[in-house]
C-alpha cells in the first residue's frame, strides 16, 4: 500500500474558502492582548472561547478546545511547576485568538509550552477566520516574547497544515528532527467491504488467524463505552497496561508516567463537545484490548491503546485495531488519526500522514544554551543511541530526554 501525504493524497483538513478579512479586522492595531494564568480565568473565558472553537476550530485543533485544555488544567491545578499562560486578543471587545501554552520548570529553565504538552499531540492556535492571521499572530507573539521570567518557548508537534505552522517556521529555530502523524482516510471507503479490500491476502489470513485463536478461548466482544463505573475502571486499566508495555520494553512516556493521566481522561469524558469513547474487546467475557479515542467533529484519534501483556503472542491488539476503525467508519467519522509519532506500525494501518516539526524561540542566555546545546545537539544524539539500545541501557538513558 503506497503511503502518502496529506497534499498527495488529496486530503486537506483545512476549512473552507472565506471572505478576505474586512478593512476594520485587517490590521488589529486596536487589538488588546491579554494573558490567562490562572484556572478562573481559563473558565471565565469558556463562553467566547467555545464561541472561537465553534466558528473556527479545525478537526486536528481537538487540543485546543475548551474541553480540553479545562480537563487538563483541572487535573494539574495543584502542580507548582506547571502554570497556566493562555495568549488572547480581542477585536472590538471580539475573542479573536487563544493560544494555550503554560509555563513548565526544568531544573533552572522556564520553558513555555503548548498548554497540556507532552498529553496533546498537535499543537496550533485558534484563529477566527475573518481576521489577518498574520497580525493576530504577531500581536500575540510579541506579548509572548515579553512574558517576565520566560528562557525560552519551545513548541513541539506543529503540523505542516497547522495555522501557526508558517508562522513559527519564520520565528522560531527547528528543534528536533521532523517527524509524521499517520491517519487513515475514511472517506475512501463506502462501507466495510471496501474497507477489507485495502488488505492483501496475507493480511486478511493473518488476521482470520488471530480472530480464530482468540475464538478458541471463547466468544469475543467489541463495545464502546462513554462513561459510567466500568468506563473509570478500565481507564485505570489500560493506563496500568500500557506501563507494563513500555516497561517491558525500556520505554518511557511521560503522560503514562504522570499519576494525574486517570483523572484527566475520566474529567474530559465530561467535556461537551469532545467525546471520548473507549472501546474493548473482550475474549470470554475478559478484557483483552483497548483504546482511549477522541472525537472531535467527525475525526477520530486513537490516543491511548493498550492489550492484556499476558496475550501478546495472541495479537489481540490487531484484531482490536480493525474492529475499532470499522466501527469509526461506520459511526461517520472522515479520518482515523494515530498521531505522532510515526511509528511502522502506525504507517501499517494508515494511508496517509502530515509532516510534523518542533520549533523553539531562546529568550535569554540560558535559553539559548537550552536550545542550541541541548535541543539541536545533544538531544537528538542521546534520542537515536536511546532507540538503538537495548531495553536495559534505555533504562538507564531516559531521564536525559525528559527536558
Amino acid at each position: 500500500m503506497a503511503f502518502l501525504s496529506i497534499r498527495e493524497f488529496g486530503y486537506d483538513s483545512r476549512p473552507e474558502a472565506v471572505a478576505p478579512p474586512s478593512a476594520a479586522h485587517r490590521h488589529p492595531a486596536a487589538a488588546a492582548v491579554d494573558v490567562i494564568d490562572s484556572l478562573d480565568g481559563l473558565e471565565a473565558l469558556e463562553a467566547d472561547w467555545r464561541v472561537l472553537e465553534d466558528k473556527a476550530a479545525r478537526p486536528t485543533q481537538l487540543f485546543q478546545s475548551f474541553d480540553w485544555c479545562a480537563a487538563w488544567s483541572r487535573a494539574r491545578a495543584g502542580d507548582r511547576c506547571v502554570g497556566v499562560a493562555i495568549i488572547t486578543v480581542r477585536i472590538d471587545g471580539r475573542l479573536v485568538l487563544v493560544w494555550p501554552l503554560m509555563r513548565v520548570c526544568v531544573g533552572p529553565l522556564c520553558i513555555l509550552r503548548w498548554l497540556s504538552d507532552p498529553y496533546s499531540q498537535y499543537g496550533d492556535v485558534l484563529i477566527a477566520r475573518d481576521v489577518d492571521r498574520e497580525a493576530v499572530l504577531g500581536a500575540a507573539w510579541s506579548r509572548i516574547r515579553t512574558l517576565p521570567g520566560v528562557d525560552a518557548i519551545r513548541l513541539r508537534h506543529v503540523r505542516s497544515d497547522a495555522l501557526a505552522a508558517t508562522f513559527l517556521s519564520r520565528h522560531c529555530r527547528p528543534a528536533g528532527e521532523a517527524d509524521t502523524a499517520p491517519a487513515l482516510d475514511l472517506t475512501q471507503f463506502a462501507d466495510e467491504a471496501a474497507y477489507d479490500k485495502r488488505y492483501n491476502k496475507t493480511q486478511r489470513r493473518r488476521r482470520r488467524r488471530i480472530r480464530q485463536e482468540l475464538e478458541q478461548r471463547g466468544a469475543l466482544e467489541f463495545r464502546l463505552l462513554r462513561s459510567g463505573p466500568e468506563f473509570d475502571r478500565l481507564v485505570g486499566r489500560i493506563i496500568d497496561e500500557k506501563r507494563h508495555w513500555l516497561i517491558e520494553r525500556g520505554l518511557h512516556s511521560r503522560p503514562l508516567a504522570d499519576p494525574h493521566l486517570a483523572d484527566f481522561i475520566r474529567g474530559l469524558a465530561a467535556g461537551r463537545k469532545l467525546d471520548v469513547v473507549l472501546s474493548v474487546l473482550s475474549c470470554a467475557g475478559e478484557a483483552v484490548a483497548f483504546e482511549i479515542g477522541l472525537r472531535f467533529g467527525r475525526h477520530h484519534f486513537g490516543y491511548i491503546t493498550a492489550h492484556d501483556h499476558t496475550l501478546t503472542d495472541a495479537s489481540p491488539a490487531r484484531l482490536h485495531m480493525d474492529l475499532s476503525q470499522r466501527r469509526a467508519l461506520n459511526d461517520g467519522m472522515r479520518v482515523f488519526d494515530l498521531m505522532v509519532p510515526g511509528d511502522p506500525h502506525k504507517v501499517s494501518w494508515s494511508n496517509m500522514a502530515a509532516p510534523v516539526f518542533d520549533f523553539c524561540a531562546p529568550l535569554s542566555p540560558l535559553g539559548r544554551l537550552y536550545s542550541f546545546v541541548y535541543l539541536e545537539g545533544v538531544r537528538p544524539v542521546i534520542r537515536r543511541l536511546y532507540h538503538r539500545a537495548s531495553p536495559q541501557m534505555r533504562r538507564r538513558i531516559k531521564r536525559l530526554t525528559r527536558a
